[in-house]
């Protein structure tokens, strides 16, 4: 029996490692994607929702207050739901920032896209008399779990900047309420005063934003709410919002637009 001979090795060798390579590699390549599409979207859900309790105590709460109160005035005189209850959908619902100014004896829909806060909703809920009704984890543009007309009353607070599509979550938010409803919204939006200052600092951070925050900070909400509800169904107003922060991604989402749209009977 004849050895391999030298020109075998020379040939075999250099193909058996180019083999182990491209194996690494593709192990590294489905290792790195699966960590990118499964592990860190779960790791900076966490980490986005510890941030949003902190950034909420510190800075939104109180420089959002007294128009929160406003806003959510007349929740308890939507129209009741078939089956004789004021029902609220609120989208985006994190931990409950909100229900603080829900009044008692609602019934609440809670959803967001993860389920993270719903242990402290149910917990909020109990405590302020608000009935809770389910979870639903859910996007804002696949609300399909939801019939028409099935609620009083639809409630977003700095959450269409994250929506995937707007005038589809809004076609939904129309789709859900019973006619009569309101959609309550209090939104970050692009700039409107015409401050060249506060523009540049929204279209320098918009990519950051976008890509690290799912956060469009130059949305139009506005014109896309009249477009789905008719302007003449829209009460809103526009202000720069002063948060106690020179954090040049705080100063950008400044601009708000926030009221009620009603879904003609």
């Amino acid at each position: 029996m004849s050895l391999p001979s030298n020109s075998f090795f020379r040939s075999f060798v250099p193909n058996f490692l180019k083999q182990a390579d491209r194996q690494r590699l593709l192990l590294f390549a489905v290792g790195s994607a699966s960590f990118y599409f499964i592990v860190w979207p779960r790791i900076k859900c966490r980490l986005d929702f510890s941030v949003q309790k902190s950034l909420h105590a510190t800075i939104l709460a109180p420089a959002q207050r007294d128009r929160k109160i406003e806003l959510f005035g007349d929740l308890g005189d939507n129209p009741k739901t078939k089956e004789g209850e004021i029902v609220i959908l609120e989208l985006g619902v994190s931990f409950g920032p909100n229900l603080e100014f829900y009044p008692e004896g609602v019934h609440l829909i809670a959803s967001d896209i993860h389920s993270l806060g719903e242990p402290e909703i149910r917990e909020g809920c109990a405590k302020k008399g608000v009935i809770f009704k389910r979870y639903l984890q859910a996007a804002a543009e696949e609300l399909s779990a939801l019939p028409d007309n099935s609620v009083s009353a639809v409630v977003t607070t700095l959450t269409t900047c994250s929506f995937a599509d707007c005038k589809r979550a809004y076609s939904e938010i129309y789709r859900v309420l019973v006619p009569g409803g309101r959609y309550y919204f209090m939104e970050h939006t692009a700039e409107f005063e015409g401050d060249i200052g506060l523009k540049i600092i929204q279209k320098v951070l918009f990519p950051i934003a976008l890509s690290t925050e799912y956060c469009h900070n130059q949305r139009d909400q506005y014109s896309d709410i009249c477009a789905q509800f008719g302007e003449e169904n829209v009460r809103a107003q526009k202000v720069v919002v002063k948060f106690p922060s020179k954090n040049p991604a705080v100063l950008a989402a400044g601009p708000h637009v926030y009221g009620t749209a009603r879904k003609p009977k």
